[in-house]
């Protein structure tokens, strides 16, 4: 049984920065990663496929779920910032979907889109 999850990219985050990263994934060839302070059960992790995102109010998109890292430290190769924790990977083409209300919120919901 497939679920789905979706996240909420902060407000501050302006969408042509994020359109940018987006790009760089869109080939599988790299990955983006999502801190989350906790992630879904591991026997759970194998039915979620898709990551949707929640971007100031509206549920715009998705993307293929490609990993879930439990302890991990990477410098984003977009902004040069530090990151170490829990984090949801994403990878390939984003999809654009018509936009769904949806308030914005912390760490990940499952969603049923």
């Amino acid at each position: 049984m497939e679920k789905n999850i979706c996240v909420t990219l902060p407000s501050s985050v302006d969408w042509s920065d994020y359109d940018k990263e987006l790009e760089q994934v869109k080939d599988y060839k790299m990955v983006m990663n999502f801190r989350v302070p906790f992630l879904p059960k591991k026997d759970e992790r194998s039915f979620i496929k898709r990551c949707y995102i929640c971007y100031r109010g509206f549920v715009v998109g998705w993307m293929d779920i490609v990993g879930f890292v439990d302890e991990f430290d990477f410098e984003c190769q977009s902004t040069g910032k530090h990151w170490n924790g829990k984090f949801i990977q994403r990878s390939g083409p984003f999809h654009p979907i018509a936009p769904v209300p949806m308030k914005g919120f912390r760490g990940f919901r499952y969603v049923d889109f």
